[in-house]
């Protein structure tokens, strides 16, 4: 591997080459030095006498295009690799396309500590202490996760330690060891974590969010404290088979490399990759995961809690990845309450009639399941009944009127040029382009995202506005008092103790 890496960081100055999707600026030259000054008042007449009158050229944003930087290793093995000369340092995320959901409740416990134990367990070749010990020496990190759909472990060090990261990582993730000293450990902090578990309103909200929307589902299950306490290392080591293993893998690898010596490098990695599978004869022990389903059932639900501040959240279904009417929604929801400041319910509810610190709505970007429509704010006990209904007037005006032109322009504007947020570093580009990949986006998905915005229309975003945030389909979570609550009746208050998934 030492000797695959040499070419890898060869040629640390070489410019990366010029893409259609990455246009680069055209050098201008400095004018040669004038034989005779222009007259000073020229410069001066040239400045605008406002701010106002200032003329910027118009913005043009072009996204990283996928194919520019895929390449395709072998057989089920794909990945992208960025190029940035700027540090020595190499980033690699590694995804395996992995869906899986213990059959059992019993097993959920030791499942949910199966991510943290592949990192702190160590391997058999290398203790959890040495492990711990070589990272902190060459200040490299190894981190891994293990979900629903996916399984992950990412590496980052400088390029020179970078064989030294792959070696590690073949190592613990292909060998654990799972020591039951680092367990007992991960136990305490789950333990801990679900004793905090209702701590804050905030904390409790998202539970009752949950609880209230969705349908029983294998996915939703919570671990109680007990479970956590009696998970043992052959269980962790039983809910953990497979879970690196897989006929369809996505990299990322990003930053001081040479793309040439880089696809041999991995290449060479992957081949050794040996991640041992579910024996097909043994029990079984995960299920294909179910998609998340709505209860559909409108209605305001309390949790009763003694604080100051009223915690709520508006929910309802929306929709599940590609769908048409996801891109009208967007600038629907930007206008409406996505948009910060600029948005009607901060208008409204914060600017105008002072009830809250923030208020924000948000329409759900999910191509596993479907998606949900939140308005979510904080306001004193006493002005939640008129927070709610400014909220729904603003709903119904919205839906009625639509958008003024201004505010459709400053929606698609705003949406468009915040684009070269998801692309703000190489790392992040690798990464975007592999998860996009796992989840099917098309190579084309950013191209098509700025002529979908542009091409949303005010009675489309009337249409979106009345479908997906209706009232009368809305499920109200609210935190509080509920002896404070009397103007919201009726309401069905929810048991804290009732809001965990079993």
């Amino acid at each position: 591997m030492g000797l695959g890496l040499a070419g890898l960081m060869a040629c640390s100055s070489a410019p990366a080459p010029a893409t259609e999707a990455q246009e680069q600026p055209t050098a201008v030259e400095a004018p040669a030095k004038a034989e005779h000054a222009a007259p000073a008042t020229a410069a001066a007449d040239a400045i605008p006498a406002s701010y106002k009158d200032i003329k910027y050229p118009d913005y043009k944003y072009v996204a990283p295009y996928p194919k520019d930087y895929r390449v395709e290793i072998a057989e089920g093995v794909a990945g992208y690799i960025v190029e940035d000369r700027s540090l020595p340092l190499v980033s690699f995320t590694v995804y395996f396309d992995n869906p899986r959901v213990p059959l059992s409740i019993a097993d959920e416990a030791a499942n949910e500590m199966v991510s943290s134990m592949f990192r702190r367990g160590g391997g058999t070749e290398i203790s959890a202490h040495a492990l711990d010990d070589t990272l902190e020496f060459i200040s490299a990190g190894l981190s891994t996760s293990v979900g629903v759909w996916t399984s992950l472990f990412s590496v980052n060090s400088l390029t020179k330690d970078f064989p030294t990261m792959l070696d590690l990582a073949q190592k613990v993730l292909l060998s654990p060891a799972f020591d039951k000293d680092q367990l007992e450990i991960v136990k305490t902090n789950f333990v801990t974590a679900y004793e905090q578990r209702f701590d804050t309103p905030a904390k409790v909200l998202s539970s009752l969010r949950q609880k209230v929307n969705y349908a029983p589902n294998p996915r939703l299950w919570d671990a109680n404290g007990e479970e956590y306490k009696k998970v043992t290392a052959d269980d962790v080591r039983r809910l953990a088979q497979g879970a690196f293993a897989s006929d369809r893998i996505l990299f990322a690898l990003s930053g001081d490399i040479d793309r040439d010596s880089a696809i041999t490098v991995v290449k060479d990695f992957f081949a050794k990759w040996r991640a041992a599978k579910i024996d097909p004869k043994a029990k079984p022990l995960f299920a294909a995961p179910a998609q998340v389903t709505f209860l559909n059932k409108p209605g305001t639900y309390v949790v009763d809690k003694d604080i100051t501040q009223a915690n709520i959240s508006l929910n309802q279904p929306f929709v599940k990845r590609p769908h048409p009417d996801y891109y009208p929604t967007a600038v629907a929801n930007f206008i409406l309450g996505g948009g910060s400041f600029s948005s009607r319910l901060m208008t409204r509810v914060r600017s105008d009639e002072g009830l809250a610190y923030h208020i924000s709505s948000r329409a759900g970007n999910d191509y596993r399941d479907t998606a949900m429509i939140s308005i979510n704010l904080q306001t004193k006990v006493e002005s939640a009944s008129l927070a709610l209904k400014l909220i729904y007037e603003e709903i119904e005006k919205l839906a009625k009127e639509g958008p003024t032109e201004e505010e459709l322009a400053m929606a698609k504007k705003t949406l468009i040029e915040s684009l070269p947020s998801e692309f703000e570093s190489p790392t992040t580009t690798a990464v975007v382009f592999a998860t996009n990949e796992i989840l099917g986006k098309s190579f084309d998905h950013y191209l098509d995202y700025v002529k979908e915005i542009n091409a949303v229309t005010a009675e489309q975003v009337k249409a979106m506005i009345a479908k997906y945030y209706a009232k009368e389909k809305m499920t109200v979570s609210i935190v509080a008092p509920v002896a404070k609550l009397d103007s919201l009746k009726p309401f069905t208050v929810v048991p804290l103790d009732s809001l965990e998934f079993r």
